[in-house]
């Protein structure tokens, strides 16, 4: 007789159940995991994200408070040029060549190597044009000589710290040991004659004086030992000091020089009310 298997199969049906219940359990219970081990990835990734941006925010923000701090110091020591937004304002350290013995071009005798060096450093640069937007800001007085409007307006004005290296070079070529050559040339500040000159060379000495009083350096000259067989001491002249962008200034106003040749009628004429003086200030 067929006998049947109702048990059996019934066992086996719950068996098979059984099995689809503990491969379900583990399937869910194993993306549980996978999915908290992801979350777990991703909350790491986004505070470390995070981290770094908060870094470089920081470095960012601290670079523009400093940009803008040394801006505000610059203004405070100074007056208003539109070189000051249109030129890195940033302060640098340099060391000084302060050598006493050990000369550089700049110091050399009087000749054509080191009239180029002086001359490299815009010391004959002429003046350039000021805006009439920026003329009063910059100090400018609105009577004073303008650029005809026919050639683009503003004011003819110099930048001040090329003028005092002009100076400078002047009382360079003043020296004993040089006027004789550049007497000679005739060429410059000797093309006057020798009362003019004295006048000119005196002029750049009282300005330079007053310059140097105006914004005197704090700074402290240590001293090093030389000599190694009787060892004395010497003024150590070759310091740090904190300085502009000397060649961004200077390229700056290179590249606005009012043209060397000019029409007569490049400069307006005064006009009424305009001050003229009756001499030389």
């Amino acid at each position: 007789m067929y006998t049947s298997l109702k048990g059996e199969s019934e066992h086996g049906s719950s068996s098979f159940e059984a099995q689809e219940q503990l491969l379900s359990k583990g399937f869910v219970q194993y993306n549980s995991s996978t999915r908290n081990h992801n979350r777990i990835l991703l909350h790491i990734f986004v505070a470390f994200m995070s981290t770094i941006s908060a870094f470089a925010l920081g470095v960012f923000l601290g670079s523009q408070k400093s940009a803008w701090f040394q801006r505000e110091c610059i203004t405070q020591v100074q007056k208003y040029s539109p070189i000051l937004k249109k030129v890195d304002t940033s302060l640098h350290t340099v060391r000084f060549n302060g050598s006493l013995l050990k000369e550089n071009v700049f110091r050399q005798s009087a000749g054509p190597e080191v009239d180029a060096a002086w001359g490299s450093i815009g010391v004959n640069y002429r003046s350039l044009a000021v805006p009439a937007s920026e003329a009063t800001e910059s100090g400018l007085l609105l009577d004073q000589v303008k650029i005809s409007s026919r050639y683009g307006g503003g004011f003819p004005a110099n930048v001040e710290g090329l003028h005092h290296l002009h100076c400078l070079d002047l009382l360079r070529q003043a020296l004993y040991f040089n006027y004789d050559y550049y007497h000679a040339r005739g060429n410059g500040a000797f093309k006057n004659k020798d009362n003019i000159v004295r006048f000119h060379v005196t002029h750049c000495l009282d300005i330079i004086r007053q310059q140097l009083m105006c914004m005197p350096d704090t700074g402290l000259l240590g001293q090093v030992w030389w000599d190694l067989h009787a060892p004395k001491a010497f003024v150590d002249f070759n310091t740090e000091h904190k300085c502009k962008n000397f060649e961004a200034i200077r390229q700056w106003a290179e590249e606005r020089q009012i043209p060397k040749q000019v029409p007569n009628d490049f400069l307006q004429p005064p006009q009424e009310g305009d001050r003229i003086y009756e001499e030389i200030p």
